[in-house]
């Protein structure tokens, strides 16, 4: 384990241990103090029936979660509830651990990454006003089985407001970020007189991003509730400069660019069953994800002319015996530059139905079935044909589970799955993969999944 990691596990740990131990009024301040930890995870252990380790194919961009690699979070919240105001700040820290297990390859290291680090101030101004600074996942709902978020979902470093009447809220924030990429920042060594020579910054561009969100519940039948969501982002990357290997200074133009995007939901109060609809439409810079470096550039060296265009649907149906889960994604993406016949610009369809049967309280039978079509514009590099891929995939998945219901969790699985791709599918991997051959891939693992206490969004 490296120390910078080592360094900030041994943060957390003592965080932690010094939170447990509070939990009581503390008259001096006025205030009720309580900790709070929450935790996702999941780990699997798998094989594909020849001796190598089980493989999950994708050809789209949001593809089925089924046959997910191990990842975790840790969530530590601090609250400090002040009775004489009414105000409350809460501190929210997140650590995340990517798949990288000490028993599966021998490395004493991990993938650490801080996903939360944020303070939120609760009705210190106005009742029903919240003010929050800091590094945050900012989401909203999710279509579980293909594991994205449609409509909101930011990683960000900044700050925002929200306020809520009723049952409307409205939410706006700003943020910021500068990935290491030379498209944003830039370092170079100049003559020192002391050192010789140093490094400077030379290219410091900060992508900026403006979200505005309103929500509002209606309620349409007993148990019945609507759900009514606009939302839309504003990006926006400055002009910089950027020292070419030769020392000539090439301009990089400004960029910007919008998303716009709705939700409709329904959803049965005091159960689990629901359906959201979720329409997102993107252009320029706001076609590409935020932690992602825009391709497919104009002439002019811009995002201007890029596309996305988004339709998702993600549904929960279940009662005492039954549960069945859905997710559907449609995506038409057109990238900046002139050609409009190249392999960027493409339709994506993916969708994931699962259901399951509780056998009893704790024992459930759960199936999939998947698939993922890709349709782009132009040719194959390599075949110079039209290739359209095609994956189709079924999963039998005998759970061991807290309770009932399709998000009881923790959850141990037994999982089994077959996958065809055509042949266009196999051609998406490197000519060496030796899965390029294979038309049928088999999956055999294990795998757990839990959460409690972590949807501090």
């Amino acid at each position: 384990m490296n120390r910078s990691n080592q360094g900030w596990i041994q943060l957390g740990v003592l965080w932690a241990m010094c939170w447990m131990t509070v939990s009581v009024e503390a008259a001096d301040l006025k205030a009720s103090q309580s900790f709070q930890f929450g935790s996702y995870g999941r780990v699997t252990a798998s094989s594909d029936t020849t001796g190598g380790g089980g493989q999950s194919p994708r050809v789209v961009a949001y593809g089925p979660r089924v046959l997910e690699g191990s990842y975790s979070e840790i969530d530590f919240a601090y609250r400090h509830a002040l009775a004489s105001t009414g105000a409350a700040f809460d501190t929210h820290l997140t650590l995340g651990f990517g798949e990288q297990l000490f028993h599966f390859n021998g490395e004493f290291e991990s993938q650490v990454a801080i996903r939360n680090l944020y303070l939120e101030v609760h009705d210190a101004i106005v009742a029903g006003l919240s003010v929050w600074a800091g590094s945050r996942m900012y989401r909203g709902d999710d279509v579980y089985l293909l594991d994205f978020w449609p409509l909101d979902e930011q990683n960000t470093v900044g700050g925002g407001v929200a306020y809520r009447l009723g049952r409307s809220t409205v939410r706006a924030h700003l943020g910021l970020n500068r990935l290491n990429d030379p498209s944003q920042l830039q370092r170079i060594l100049v003559p020192d007189a002391q050192l010789g020579a140093r490094e400077v910054v030379f290219l410091d561009r900060q992508r900026s991003v403006g979200s505005l969100g309103a929500e509002h519940h209606l309620k349409v039948s007993e148990r019945g509730h609507l759900k009514l969501v606009a939302y839309g982002e504003v990006h926006r990357l400055p002009e910089g400069v950027w020292l070419e290997d030769d020392l000539d200074e090439r301009t990089l133009p400004a960029d910007w660019g919008y998303m716009v995007g709705t939700q409709l939901g329904l959803y049965e109060e005091g159960g689990g069953s629901f359906a959201n609809l979720f329409l997102k439409y993107g252009s320029g810079l706001g076609a590409y994800d935020e932690m992602g470096i825009p391709l497919g550039l104009n002439p002019e060296r811009t995002t201007d002319g890029a596309r996305e265009l988004l339709a998702a649907l993600s549904t929960n149906w279940e009662n005492s015996e039954w549960g069945f889960l859905t997710g559907v994604c449609a995506r038409y993406f057109i990238d900046a530059d002139p050609n409009i016949y190249d392999q960027d610009d493409r339709w994506e369809v993916s969708a994931a139905l699962r259901p399951m049967w509780f056998v009893s309280e704790n024992v459930q039978m759960v199936a999939e079935a998947n698939v993922q079509y890709l349709r782009p514009n132009g040719l194959s590099w390599e075949t110079r044909r039209h290739e359209v891929p095609l994956v189709v995939q079924g999963a039998l998945m005998p759970t061991l589970s807290l309770g009932r219901g399709s998000y009881s969790r923790p959850q141990l699985r037994l999982i089994m799955a077959l996958s065809h791709l055509n042949e266009a599918a196999r051609l998406t991997y490197a000519s060496r993969e030796e899965a390029r051959q294979r038309e049928y891939q088999y999956y055999v693992g294990i795998g757990a999944e839990w959460w409690f206490n972590s949807s501090r969004y």
